[in-house]
């Protein structure tokens, strides 16, 4: 994942570098969520900063690493080696963000501004016009510019709502809707779909797109809040909404197809702007607004805006500070606490709005009920229970939850819900959770247990040195080298193996794992790990793999074959690393590229 995205206008880049502001606005709801978990969780294991580069490395499921970089004053470019791929910044980008801002030496910036020199020009002009002056150029630049006009009057209402209401706006954008041509609009949606093989269509223009329209529409809040007028921009972006929900009511036949696309716009509209402003707003009564509206679409009667119900409940627990505001969503709610089969995030909400009123019989209640489809409600129900010294239950429950999750995670067909916490994360947490209260004098076996499967699920040196410190002999250890051996054998994780090993320093078991698995990517630090005590073994090793990998005519192997002739040669069998070359050199000298990489080499 590598994206450059604009730096969020009213983050000063001059005092506060990094921020919960910026980590907010690069990312999606469910990333910054959990990105913020990560940070409060102290997931984030270093920071530094490597010139005008800040980097960081992250424990997830594994650990990942974070770089991160302000390019000028208005770019903000961010790069993590996980698998994330959808919009915005990932979790441990997020929880790097708020590692940094955290930090003094990181929050506030080390680098003066420059000041652009237009902008000194720009202040000299100020200081000599007169007000008759200014008004006369003002009135010639909107002449030419007339779309300025509107960019004026949006600065001159200052923060006070227009009289202008929100179907006013809905009717406007509606109309905008009914001007575009469908039948060109389906021909973009199917051939950006990928629906058209290459040359279909090609005299086609497929230039019109919904997202640009959309894009066009949402300016004018942006514009709004820009000026601080954020009542005004909410009006704005729920006539968007309700203007796009209408017009795909309307379509029928073929332009049915392109209901999904205006969906899509929707769920941005809300997520991207309608969300992300509420949580900015501190007049109560715009707040309110902005909750029971919420509110509805949560409840939304049709299952066209169920995805993303998972972002509406991400949403609330950015919104929703304090008892009073929690008080008022569960009144709007009454459908949802009626409802019998809660899905995911419908239990989510309900269980943190009672959490927040401190309603804890329907807390527990209604998390007991859904742990089996949504055990992420496990533990804020255990940190429940903590609270009342209630360690029973919270083995109890902790044992059930952490059975099925154990099945699940093995289960390599088992799917989790696109947008949740994956179950690997959940039991790891849990298992963390755990350790604060087991007790090692009388619960031994427990708390071994639940440190070695700890181990096993996260593949982090900390958690193996954690639990080896806490085993009451050698004999203990060497035992679970047996299981970690078997574990992450199955898993092709040998990766993890070597990491134990050494640490523990076995270069005897090492060299099993050099002789059984030369494909593993850490073949080559393994061999450097042992070669100065296996030289000999070594170098067999090397010159099987490197064989292997010359068998075949393929030119993209040399480089790699020749990677690997280096690192032999640092084994220190000289003479058989001479015979080995002569032999390479003899055996496949007709390949003209693998003779031209040795000789680049030196070799």
């Amino acid at each position: 994942m590598k994206v450059g995205v604009k730096y969020p206008q009213g983050n000063s880049m001059i005092n506060n570098l990094f921020s919960d502001e910026l980590a907010f606005s690069v990312s999606r709801f469910s990333s910054y969520e959990k990105g913020k978990e990560y940070f409060e969780d102290g997931s984030v294991e270093k920071i530094w900063q490597e010139e005008n580069e800040y980097k960081a490395i992250v424990m997830g499921t594994q650990k990942y690493s974070v770089s991160l970089k302000f390019k000028d004053e208005s770019e903000f470019k961010y790069n993590c080696s996980c698998p994330y791929e959808l919009d915005g910044a990932c979790k441990h980008v997020v929880a790097s963000i708020l590692a940094f801002a955290s930090d003094k030496k990181f929050a506030e910036k080390s680098f003066l501004k420059e000041i652009n020199k237009d902008e000194l020009v720009v202040e000299k002009l100020l200081e000599k016009i007169t007000t008759h002056q200014l008004q006369l150029f003002l009135k010639k630049i909107l002449k030419q510019r007339p779309q300025l006009i509107e960019d004026l009057n949006i600065f001159l209402q200052g923060p006070k709502q227009t009289p202008v209401t929100t179907t006013d706006y809905k009717i406007r954008f509606r109309n905008e809707l009914d001007q575009i041509d469908l039948k060109e609009l389906l021909q973009t949606w199917y051939f950006d779909g990928g629906d058209y093989y290459d040359g279909q269509y090609s005299d086609f223009d497929t230039a019109l797109s919904l997202s640009d329209v959309v894009e066009n529409m949402s300016d004018l809040g942006r514009k709004y809040e820009d000026s601080q007028n954020l009542g005004e921009a909410l009006k704005i972006y729920q006539a968007i909404f309700e203007a796009l929900d209408e017009k795909r009511n309307s379509l029928k036949g073929d332009d049915s197809e392109l209901r999904d696309w205006f969906e899509q716009e929707m769920e941005k509209i809300i997520n991207d702007f309608y969300i992300k402003t509420l949580t900015k707003i501190n007049n109560n009564n715009l707040k309110k607004i902005g909750i029971e509206n919420l509110c509805y679409l949560f409840q939304y009667d049709y299952d066209r805006f169920n995805s993303n119900k998972n972002n509406i409940y991400l949403g609330f627990k950015q919104i929703i500070l304090n008892k009073n505001e929690a008080e008022n969503a569960l009144l709007k709610l009454d459908k949802l606490k009626n409802k019998g089969d809660l899905t995911i995030s419908e239990s989510s909400l309900l269980c943190f709005l009672y959490s927040i009123v401190e309603d804890w019989h329907l807390f527990e209640k209604i998390s007991l009920k859904n742990l089996e489809k949504n055990p992420s409600l496990t533990l804020d129900l255990l940190r429940y229970y903590q609270k009342n010294n209630d360690k029973k239950k919270i083995i109890k429950v902790a044992s059930q939850v952490l059975i099925e999750l154990m099945k699940k995670n093995e289960d390599r067909n088992f799917l989790f819900q696109f947008n949740q916490k994956d179950n690997k994360e959940i039991e790891i947490e849990i298992r963390r959770f755990l350790k604060e209260i087991y007790s090692l004098q009388m619960e031994y076996a427990e708390a071994i247990s639940n440190l070695e499967r700890l181990f096993l699920i996260t593949g982090s040196l900390t958690d193996y040195q954690e639990l080896i410190k806490n085993y009451k002999n050698e004999l203990e250890k060497i035992k679970y080298w047996e299981v970690i051996i078997k574990y992450f054998t199955d898993k092709n994780d040998v990766k993890n193996i070597f990491k134990v090993f050494k640490l523990e320093n076995q270069k005897g078991k090492i060299l099993d794992l050099v002789r059984k698995y030369p494909l593993e990517e850490c073949f080559p630090d393994m061999i450097s790990f042992i070669q100065n005590d296996f030289p000999q073994e070594c170098f067999t090793e090397y010159k099987k793999k490197i064989e292997e990998i010359l068998k075949e005519v393929d030119t993209d192997k040399y480089p790699i074959a020749v990677y690997h002739l280096i690192r032999m040669q640092k084994i220190g069998l000289d003479k058989s690393f001479d015979d080995f070359i002569i032999f390479i050199k003899n055996t496949f000298k007709r390949r003209t590229s693998l003779m031209r990489e040795l000789q680049e080499n030196q070799l």
